[in-house]
């Protein structure tokens, strides 16, 4: 089988699952992978491009998304103080009693995705999981 097709049916398991277990909260497997990188940041706020960049994706697709997380209460978007065309998101207080639930998710995922891998082995598949990446990016 083609590589291009096992990593994408990989990638096509791994959204599947997620956005199952993420039905019960009603959300989507991307919004738990927002709600999970705002945790990254102090005051869980951070720049909207920073979610583009990190999600790659187009900067439309970014605030349809943002707004449909608004409407269920769980981030803010405000114009930056120091960039009037940057938007900063913040997790609300809905949103971060998300965070546990949603990162102990992705943990266990991590957890079932590596099990019975030597770090050798991870270690390689993460290089050249970015360097798949890079080369189709570039």
């Amino acid at each position: 089988m083609l590589m291009g097709r096992l990593i994408k049916q990989a990638n096509n398991t791994i959204n599947q699952r997620m956005n199952a277990f993420a039905q019960q909260y009603r959300l989507t497997g991307t919004q738990m992978s927002v709600i999970n990188f705002l945790d990254h940041f102090p005051g869980n706020t951070c720049a909207q491009r920073e979610i583009e960049r990190e999600f790659d994706i187009k900067r439309s697709t970014t605030t349809v998304l943002l707004q449909r997380m608004e409407k269920k209460g769980l981030v803010t978007r405000q114009t930056s103080p120091t960039n009037q065309q940057s938007k900063l998101v913040s997790l609300t207080s809905s949103g971060e009693k998300l965070i546990p639930i949603v990162n102990d998710y992705i943990e266990q995922s991590e957890i079932r995705l590596i099990d019975g891998l030597d770090g050798d082995s991870i270690k390689k598949i993460k290089q050249f999981l970015r360097e798949v990446s890079e080369r189709l990016n570039g």
